[in-house]
């Protein structure tokens, strides 16, 4: 059975690298470009994994993922972001994220973090 990615991205270019990428390496990927998106997507169920951008375009990605673990949804998530600071791990975190990746991230420390919560 082939794992599903969910991945919250509004940037065109990494959001290309992420599907491209997660395809070549055996997943499948279904890709949005924002917190709307996002809810309705990730609400239909099924996804192993979900890639979350933090900064998006409607919204805050942390607090789509605090929102949606307030359901008892426990699919595990990587946040994706181009901060670095104490307070967004902190609260990353408080969210119930699996683990946060910066930006910009060497595709192979991303597959590698996927890799530790679903294989292809």
């Amino acid at each position: 059975m082939t794992e599903r990615i969910l991945a919250i991205e509004d940037d065109p270019g990494i959001a290309a690298v992420l599907r491209r990428g997660l395809q070549l390496a055996g997943f499948e990927v279904t890709l949005v470009g924002d917190v709307a998106g996002g809810r309705e997507a990730w609400g239909a169920g099924g996804f192993d994994l979900v890639l979350l951008d933090v900064m998006l375009p409607d919204g805050d990605g942390i607090a789509l993922l605090s929102e949606l673990r307030s359901t008892g949804d426990r699919t595990p998530v990587v946040l994706l972001t181009a901060l670095e600071e104490a307070d967004l791990r902190d609260r990353a975190q408080a969210a119930g994220a699996s683990a946060h990746l910066a930006k910009p991230f060497a595709y192979a420390d991303l597959l590698t973090c996927v890799r530790r919560f679903v294989a292809a």
